[in-house]
This record gives structure tokens, C-alpha cells and sequence, in this order.
């Protein structure tokens, strides 16, 4: 039972990491009304930066590390990954970005639901999420040309800031972010060895990220109770493709 516990969180993370993250690099959907009194444009693109200098919103950003870019199709449905790319499962390790994150206005370990956060500050965090999840541009959440458009990695970048971003920490009770999973790669979980998976979620996932409000990390943290191994469609009530 425990075995099929922790290979049904296995797949939800795997379907996580087509957005984990994120937004790609470009201007979100408005989520609120809210967002529209921000700055009065929804479809402006996001401004650079400050500290990130590799990831720009669109067209040249490069990858973080020598992680290759996803290939994704238009409105943000990314290319499903192989079942087994070769490539080892990304540990888990203490964000690089956090200082970034602070120079856009914001504290790290007391963020806001994203539809909260006002539009000006999320265009800048736009090209964080590019950089975290290894995205080639906007186009691995958004249409391109209809930022507005309500893709389902938008959602699902939602869905992860919620309960991973906000409601997560590490090993010590420090803050995450999207690169702590991702560290640049898109598919971060190799499923060629599902023992040596099993392992890998145990040692990492389990032993390494603790809860923002101090209790046990557990399963059922991200697969609720009872335990439902689906959790965007299932627990987030995010339809499939």
C-alpha cells in the first residue's frame, strides 16, 4: 500500500512539472479584478528583472544549467515526457532565486495566492518561472499572442504555487520556490526504475520539504484524505486536456 502510495504521487508530481511553476516568462492571465486596477494592462509584457539577467521574457532566454528547453505546443500544452528520458530525477536543493524574488517587492516565506499578487509584480516573476522550469519562452503556459488566454498550465501554475510555493518549505524551514523541484529541467522525475523512484521520493520529496504550518509531511500533505493519487484533476479540479 505504501509502495502504491508513493508511485500515485509520483505521476501527480510528474503531471505538476508541465507547469510547476509556471507562467514561461510572460504576462499571466488577469485572475482578478484586482490585477486589472494593478496597472491597467493585462497584455502588456513583463518587465526584466532585477538580478536575472538570463531569462528574459521571450524569444532568447536560455535554459538554466544545461538543461534543453521543452518543446511545447500552442496555449501551453507541453510535450508529454518519455517514460524515460535517461536523465537522473533533479534533487531537491535550496533556491537560488529567493533574492530575486525579494527585489520584486515580495517576502519569500509570506506569499500571497498568485491571483492575489498585483500584476505589475507578477510580470516580474514571469521570467523566475521561465529560468526554474528551463523554458525555451512564453509559450510553455501561454498562447502565444493571447495572453489572456486561459491555458491549462496556467492553471496548474496556480494549482502549484498554492500548495507547493506557499504552503511548503524545506528541510530547515526555509522558503522554496520553483527551482528548489526543478532546478531548470521541465521533467525533473526519470520513471525508468520505479524501485529507484520510490527511493528517490522517500529520501527527497518526503525527507526534505517540511509544511510552512509545522506539521507532518506526509502523503496525504499534497494527496489529501483519503489519498487520491490525481491530485490536479482530482484534487484541484483541473480537467485534462
Amino acid at each position: 500500500m505504501v509502495a502504491t502510495k508513493h508511485l500515485a504521487l509520483v505521476f501527480a508530481l510528474a503531471l505538476s512539472g508541465v507547469a510547476a511553476a509556471c507562467g514561461g516568462g510572460s504576462t499571466p492571465a488577469p485572475d482578478t479584478a484586482n490585477d486589472q486596477k494593478t496597472d491597467g494592462s493585462a497584455t502588456d509584457k513583463p518587465a526584466e528583472t532585477g538580478g536575472v539577467t538570463d531569462a528574459k521574457p521571450e524569444g532568447d532566454a536560455k535554459p538554466a544549467g544545461d538543461a534543453k528547453p521543452a518543446e511545447t505546443g500552442t496555449g501551453g500544452t507541453a510535450a508529454t515526457p518519455p517514460a524515460a528520458s535517461g536523465k537522473p530525477s533533479t534533487n531537491i536543493r535550496q533556491s537560488q532565486m529567493l533574492e530575486d524574488i525579494k527585489k520584486i517587492g515580495l517576502a519569500p516565506d509570506k506569499l500571497a495566492d498568485l491571483p492575489k499578487i498585483g500584476l505589475a509584480q507578477k510580470k516580474k516573476l514571469m521570467p523566475l518561472f521561465q529560468k526554474a522550469l528551463g523554458y525555451k519562452d512564453c509559450n510553455g503556459c501561454h498562447v502565444e499572442g493571447d495572453y489572456k488566454a486561459e491555458t491549462r498550465n496556467i492553471k496548474i501554475t496556480r494549482g502549484m504555487w498554492k500548495n507547493f510555493v506557499v504552503a511548503l518549505r524545506d528541510e530547515k524551514g526555509g522558503a522554496v520556490f520553483c527551482d528548489t523541484c526543478h532546478d531548470g529541467n521541465e521533467h525533473n522525475l526519470n520513471h525508468s526504475d520505479k524501485k529507484a523512484l520510490e527511493k528517490f521520493m522517500d529520501e527527497q520529496y518526503e525527507d526534505k520539504l517540511t509544511r510552512a504550518d509545522k506539521k507532518d509531511m506526509e502523503c496525504g500533505t499534497c494527496h489529501g484524505d483519503p489519498f487520491e493519487g490525481d491530485i490536479i484533476t482530482k484534487v484541484w479540479g483541473i480537467a485534462k486536456k
